[in-house]
């Protein structure tokens, strides 16, 4: 499933439409990285808990629907998305951030070619 349309600029989740932020700052960005790189220490020292990975989970989704969406997980969840559909969009989501940036780019990524979508939806 692929939540982002290209065309109209939104997010597609359900019957919630949300409109694409483009070129977040990296000072926005930045969180991220930091999230990664203690994420990673911790693992490596083998000191991760099982209640820190939860904890970090839910702050990742939180930033990405504040940062990439302008909106909160709850209004998510209200759509009544499920468990695989909120994490396949919360990953594309941060593809978008992390990897595109901006609608333009997303148009040239494998994923949003509209042949590829199609062929997707017959499956």
């Amino acid at each position: 499933m692929v939540f982002l349309d290209v065309k109209k600029k939104i997010w597609n989740i359900r019957d919630l439409e949300i409109p694409v932020i483009e070129n977040i700052p990296m000072k926005e960005m930045l969180w991220f990285r930091e999230k990664i790189k203690w994420t990673s220490e911790q693992e490596e020292k083998g000191s991760l808990t099982t209640s820190e990975a939860l904890k970090t989970d839910e702050e990742w989704w939180d930033n990405i629907a504040k940062v990439g969406l302008d909106t909160t997980v709850d209004k998510i969840l209200d759509t009544g998305i499920s468990e695989s559909e909120f994490r396949e969009l919360m990953a594309e989501v941060y593809n978008f951030l992390s990897q595109l940036g901006t609608i333009e780019k997303a148009k040239q990524f494998v994923l949003y070619d509209p042949k590829i979508q199609k062929k997707d939806e017959k499956q």
